[in-house]
């Protein structure tokens, strides 16, 4: 693979919180792609997630505290100096070495500042979810750099991937889709049960709500910093007469 620095290389980062049943296969596919180490970030794991990712071939960061899925890669990063992180969830289906290094390579190649991965075919939940909100896909390659300067990254927990992708847009990152055909996630309900599977999916998607606000709030500042564009037209004010009474 080419990079466009000498050197440059890459470090795989996957976040996991009481994933010991699926983290083995992604770690076993993340090392296969060698594109770099491999470093799972258990996130205050209550179960063998980390002894489980270790024996699988991976270097683990363990969180004594859950800080969410946000102040994971938060921690990952910081303590990483590799100039190119990919992240992949721990309980993905159907990744292969392929997709990863699809994932890694236009950022590589200093042909972007992020990619992320797409859905493509695969379980027809998470292929619906991704025509609905691709926005969310956590497959992701991007400069450290540039993952670091992301606002609340480590209060962003579910809302993670919304706080890159607005910081993406308003920062004007060259970013790149890449379709994943094949792969897909477990499933909340089927990890926890129905009902505990619903509590958890709700929670996320509150996470995902409250990011959400706290960006367009953040946008809307930013706006209001820069002011009009130069050589915009200053709006018009209009006086109204009062009414003769």
């Amino acid at each position: 693979m080419k990079t466009a620095t000498a050197g440059a290389r890459a470090v795989v980062l996957i976040p996991a919180l009481n994933e010991q049943d699926t983290v083995a296969g992604v770690v076993a596919v993340a090392r296969a792609a060698a594109i770099g180490p491999v470093v799972v970030i258990d996130d205050g794991s209550s179960d063998a997630t980390a002894e489980v990712a270790a024996a699988a071939g991976a270097e683990v960061l363990r969180l004594e505290r859950n800080r969410g899925k946000g102040g994971a890669l938060a921690a990952g990063a910081r303590v990483r100096k590799e100039r190119v992180l990919v992240l992949l969830d721990a309980d993905l289906t159907g990744l292969r070495p392929r997709h990863v290094r699809a994932l890694a390579r236009p950022v590589l190649a200093g042909k972007a500042d992020m990619s992320r991965g797409v859905f493509v075919g695969g379980r027809w939940p998470t292929h619906l979810a991704q025509k609905l909100v691709p926005v969310l896909n956590g497959q992701r390659g991007l400069l450290r750099e540039r993952l670091l300067e992301v606002e609340r990254l480590g209060d962003s927990r579910y809302g993670v991937e919304i706080a890159i992708s607005e910081h993406a847009r308003r920062s004007g990152w060259r970013t790149v889709d890449v379709p994943l055909p094949g792969v897909s996630q477990v499933m909340k309900e089927e990890k926890l049960g129905a009902w505990r599977g619903v509590i958890k999916r709700l929670r996320m998607y509150g996470e995902i709500l409250l990011e959400v606000v706290r960006s367009s709030v953040a946008g809307a500042r930013s706006r209001l910093r820069r002011g009009p564009p130069v050589g915009a037209t200053p709006p018009r004010v209009v006086q109204r007469k009062a009414p003769r009474r």
